[in-house]
């Protein structure tokens, strides 16, 4: 949807780790990054993956389904996740727990790296690399 253009220029951004390749729309970290800014980006790039795994990690454990692969159509299968993302957000709002609460869930816990490889981008993937750096300077500017 991104790809043909239906969802605005910079209404909302995916983040990916550093095996997809850097897009406008498709925020990944810098691979080797040179300044404070780039650093503080990586960071926050890294925190906020985290909570997004969190979340999938507790989505997994409430509802087994999600656990492998689903063998649906795909229209089917949209549905099935998002009814379990609204049950489970019903579930939070009032407070019932996940099963087994108590044990700890690879997935819940789960920790996420980023290799720092080098990937070989596309020839257009320039254009994701010069956006990130524009929006790394504009949103983590190092402080005077």
């Amino acid at each position: 949807m991104f790809e043909d253009h239906h969802i605005p220029p910079d209404s909302c951004h995916l983040l990916g780790d550093s095996g997809y390749p850097c897009r406008r729309y498709l925020l990944t970290p810098f691979p080797r990054p040179q300044t404070d800014s780039q650093a503080a980006y990586n960071r926050a790039h890294k925190k906020t993956r985290s909570i997004v795994e969190r979340g999938i990690g507790q989505l997994k454990r409430r509802f087994h389904v999600l656990h492998g692969e689903v063998r649906l159509n795909p229209e089917k299968t949209c549905q099935v996740i998002l009814a379990c993302a609204l049950l489970h957000n019903i579930c939070k709002k009032r407070n019932i727990q996940l099963p087994d609460e108590n044990v700890a869930d690879a997935d819940d816990n789960m920790e996420v790296e980023d290799e720092h490889q080098e990937v070989q981008l596309p020839q257009d993937a320039a254009n994701g690399t010069r956006f990130r750096e524009v929006f790394c300077n504009h949103h983590f500017h190092a402080e005077p």
